[in-house]
Formats: structure tokens, C-alpha cells, sequence
């Protein structure tokens, strides 16, 4: 079980990853032509378009993971 110290930590944690761009963020918004190709007990997986390009994505998204499931993914 998290506490919220754990939590915050592992909050820190993600956002520094992303702001130093160790990991990528896209905003949601910005995916278009969603397509499901997968689903299990922690979540889903959509093959999508980034924008208004031929860029595709595999966009994996949760049920209901922690954000100590998320870092530890």
C-alpha cells in the first residue's frame, strides 16, 4: 500500500522525467483516429494518429493504476 509520501515522491519523480524529457508527454487532445487493438485487466491499448499527420502512436492507458504503478511500468 502507497502512502501519500510515496505518492508525492513518485509524482516528483514523473513529472522531472518528463520536463527533462526522459520520458515523452503528448496531450491527449492531440490524437485522432483512435482504434483499439488490445485490452486487458490494467488497461488498453489504441493504435492512433499524432494530429493532423501520418504519425502513429501506440497510446497504452490505465484502468486505475497508482502513480507508483505508472513510474514502476
Amino acid at each position: 500500500m502507497s502512502t501519500a509520501i510515496d505518492d508525492d515522491v513518485y509524482h516528483r519523480w514523473l513529472e522531472r522525467a518528463v520536463s527533462e524529457n526522459y520520458i515523452k508527454y503528448y496531450d491527449y487532445s492531440g490524437f485522432t483516429n483512435r482504434e483499439e487493438i488490445s485490452s486487458g485487466s490494467f488497461g488498453n491499448v489504441a493504435r492512433v494518429n499524432w494530429k493532423d499527420s501520418d504519425t502513429v502512436m501506440a497510446v497504452k492507458y490505465s484502468y486505475n493504476l497508482t502513480i507508483k504503478e505508472i513510474v514502476n511500468e
